[in-house]
């Protein structure tokens, strides 16, 4: 399920984005805050810069349902406002931080005051309903007792997030356009980088060169600069070209171990998953029925666990009988060096090294393999 990918923000709480443009020489804010949830009366806000996620920018704390801050900055910044309790229950919304008075709505995820502030807001309301359908539909996937209902409900979920990204790309392309010289639009750009390369409308070459004449403010986002990296280590990753060596742990002891040590000379079929990922476990029985069928054929099929905790990893692998050879990466490098923006990113290797495939899925994956050892 290709397009599942999405659901590593899909899934996840509604977040609405502000962002303002610049003011004078330095940026004067003051952001009026309202949580009427009792749970969070006492709660600690932080502004987070988005950019630096270890910077704290400025605090608050709820008192009758409200909170406030008072500031300076050197220039407009985009944050993350995070209100949390006690018992790690939070709630967020991002705003960009400038010159004026900024309301921030954390019940109804809404940010207004300023002009960049409705601009955004207009962007977040082109995609909400689709983003609300998206989860539902998500939810329905996981719950589906059947692989014929699952692919029902995939069908109906990859139709939605085509026309979903067709409207986010135009709304994101005309908040860049209209606002190229501003944060909104190096911010408009970061999520139009991200939403073409996730449709393969984009390639790294093509961000360069409008980087080249884009203005300081968009060629300087430092999240722009990340998802380029991404998107270049994916095409040297791509199929066709010879994998890449990782460093990676093995078993329950996390020995230290390399990739190729288990892959050269063979071909390898190697699935990137995780034990909170729903369709990473959807496509576990798909992998097992690959290990049985084909084990003792030359193909070595392998669990790569990544973005996940080790006790969680191992519960998983006892739990869905994951018999076959499982490594982790607890650093993230894996999933960096092969451009992975989402899971379960399963791909076949030749036994000269070469990248047969990328984003199998299903019936695929066999389809696959049964080409690769002809």
């Amino acid at each position: 399920m290709k397009k599942m990918n999405l659901l590593k923000w899909i899934a996840l709480p509604v977040s609405l984005v502000a962002i303002v443009g610049c003011g004078g020489n330095k940026t004067e804010y003051t952001i009026n805050g309202t949580l009427s949830d009792e749970a969070f009366e006492g709660a600690n806000v932080f502004m987070i810069n988005v950019e630096n996620q270890a910077e704290k920018l400025d605090s608050a704390v709820v008192t009758n349902g409200t909170f406030t801050f008072n500031g300076q900055l050197e220039s407009p910044v985009i944050a993350n406002i995070i209100a949390l309790t006690t018992g790690n229950n939070h709630k967020m919304v991002e705003c960009v931080v400038e010159n004026g008075t900024i309301a921030v709505d954390m019940d109804n995820s809404k940010v207004s005051g300023t002009p960049q502030n409705e601009a955004l807001m207009q962007i977040a309301n082109t995609v909400k309903d689709y983003k609300a359908y998206l989860r539902e539909l998500y939810k329905e996937y996981l719950a589906a007792p059947t692989e014929e209902e699952r692919k029902a409900v995939e069908a109906i979920y990859d139709s939605v997030v085509t026309i979903y990204q067709a409207k986010e790309i135009a709304a994101l392309e005309k908040a860049y356009n209209e606002n190229s010289d501003k944060v909104l639009g190096a911010y408009a750009f970061y999520q139009l980088v991200k939403s073409k390369r996730d449709v393969g409308s984009i390639s790294s070459v093509q961000v360069d060169s409008i980087l080249a004449t884009a203005a300081p403010v968009v060629k300087n986002f430092s999240l722009t600069t990340k998802v380029l990296d991404g998107m270049r280590n994916l095409e040297k990753t791509s199929v066709g070209k010879t994998y890449t060596d990782l460093d990676l742990l093995e078993g329950e002891a996390m020995t230290a171990t390399k990739l190729s040590q288990h892959i050269d000379g063979k071909v390898a079929l190697i699935d990137f998953w995780a034990s909170w990922c729903g369709p990473c476990r959807a496509e576990i029985p798909n992998i097992a029925e690959m290990h049985k069928k084909y084990a003792d054929k030359g193909v070595v099929v392998i669990g790569l666990n990544v973005w996940d905790k080790p006790e969680a990893q191992r519960k998983t692998i006892e739990t869905m009988n994951m018999t076959w050879l499982q490594l982790a990466d607890t650093t993230k490098v894996a999933t960096d060096t092969y451009g992975v923006n989402g899971i379960p990113q399963i791909m076949l290797i030749g036994k000269d090294g070469t990248i047969l495939a990328r984003d199998l899925r299903g019936e695929a994956i066999e389809a696959a393999i049964i080409e690769a050892l002809k």
